[in-house]
């Protein structure tokens, strides 16, 4: 045996198969030395690339806490000024108010040109927060101007507990976003019965401070998309920046189904800013600039549609797939809509889809203001398809939940 083992041994053969079980075992070797750098420089490439995400989420927390403590030092100071004044709330008092307002507002950086913030919204558009404000009809923005009124008058509501008897009339001073010149101003801004709507939700939500909310805007007139872009370059450029997040969809409007549709336009209520503009042919605004100004042809411009349904499952952060069950509840998401009679179908979508009860299933706050425009659709036939099944569809919303609030005309 032994002398069989060691003739094998020096066999040509087998010396050649020992150099080559060798090189086979030197390149597994290398092999795995390779794959174990390879993974050394994959984990630290995911490191770096975990710790550039914490870096991005914790520079966006430290945003809203930049706001959160904006907020709390200026009421502070309102407080202090309450005290001071020992409930003579006349005209001096009002005077101090106005100027401790506006030393606030010194410390707001304010910048009417696009921001790295703005111009990245413009690509990505959607971004989910725990509560949004959707404004369907935004016009010249002025409901996502009274959303940042809101948000940076924290001394009026002090004021109006500490004097109830308190006229809140165009001459108390209060910060007012001009959104024609993208001023901040005190006095001489109307009472608005959406600024005070708005008020009553956060009051009524305390958890849905301004800095987390995502705040979207649709509007498809054309005549408005550079001035549009502007006030949301303004908002943007807050710092701190009064929201979480903003986006106002140009030449785009809420409809049934998503996708390319006709805005039918009003031309002639110049000093409305074209209110009546519609994605219904026969709105009385778009039928009377036709006769005034177009031999009859209604106006109309080529303009996007976006279903509601498809806002809110973008938008809100609890609608997200893979959401924990801490960031599906605790939210509130309010909806502004004032569209000139396509409100009918769009609350039949909405309804339809379920989204807005899936919310309130899963423990959110959901506000709904409507202005409803019956009569300004003309003809009556289109009038009775659109009105057709919607009564049924808001009582099925609020059966389980959605609260309804209504606009009156001429609100603004």
């Amino acid at each position: 045996m032994v002398r069989l083992q060691k003739k094998k041994n020096n066999d040509p053969k087998n010396t050649l198969s020992r150099s080559n079980n060798m090189v086979a075992v030197a390149i597994v070797v290398v092999f795995l030395v390779f794959v174990h750098s390879n993974q050394q420089t994959s984990s630290t490439t995911m490191d770096s690339y975990l710790s550039k995400g914490i870096s991005v989420e914790s520079k966006e927390s430290k945003e809203r806490l930049s706001m959160k403590e904006w907020r709390e030092s200026s009421k502070k100071e309102c407080g202090q000024l309450i005290e001071t004044i020992k409930k003579k709330f006349d005209n001096a008092a009002l005077d101090r108010k106005e100027n401790l307002e506006r030393s606030f507002l010194k410390k707001l950086t304010l910048n009417i040109q696009p921001s790295e913030i703005s111009i990245a919204s413009r690509h990505q558009p959607y971004r989910r927060c725990r509560n949004s404000f959707i404004d369907l009809g935004t016009n010249i923005g002025d409901s996502v101007g009274y959303f940042i009124d809101n948000s940076i008058d924290v001394c009026s509501p002090l004021w109006a507990m500490a004097n109830p008897s308190q006229k809140f009339d165009a001459n108390f001073p209060r910060p007012h976003i001009d959104v024609a010149t993208l001023e901040i101003k005190h006095r001489g801004s109307k009472p608005n019965p959406l600024f005070g709507l708005l008020q009553r939700q956060s009051k009524e939500s305390p958890m849905a401070t301004s800095e987390n909310f995502c705040v979207y805007g649709m509007e498809g007139n054309p005549e408005f998309t550079n001035r549009l872009t502007k006030l949301e370059d303004y908002i943007s450029a807050m710092d701190p920046r009064p929201v979480e997040h903003i986006h106002i969809f140009k030449e785009s409007v809420v409809t049934a189904i998503d996708g390319p549709t006709k805005l039918f336009l009003d031309k002639t209520s110049v000093k409305e800013n074209f209110w009546g503009s519609s994605i219904l042919s026969s709105q009385q605004d778009a039928v009377k600039s036709a006769k005034e100004l177009n031999g009859g042809n209604v106006f109309s411009a080529d303009v996007t549609g976006i279903s509601l349904s498809t806002m809110v499952r973008s938008t809100m952060l609890a609608m997200k797939e893979d959401a924990s069950p801490q960031e599906q509840s605790g939210g509130l998401l309010i909806i502004k809509m004032d569209v000139e009679g396509a409100e009918y179908q769009v609350l039949k979508e909405v309804a339809a889809s379920g989204v807005l009860c899936k919310l309130k299933e899963l423990g959110n706050r959901v506000v709904f203001v409507v202005e409803y425009h019956n009569m300004s659709i003309t003809d009556g036939e289109e009038r009775r398809r659109e009105k057709k099944g919607h009564t049924e569809a808001v009582e099925q919303m609020k059966k389980c939940g959605v609260e309804f609030e209504t606009l009156h005309a001429n609100w603004a």
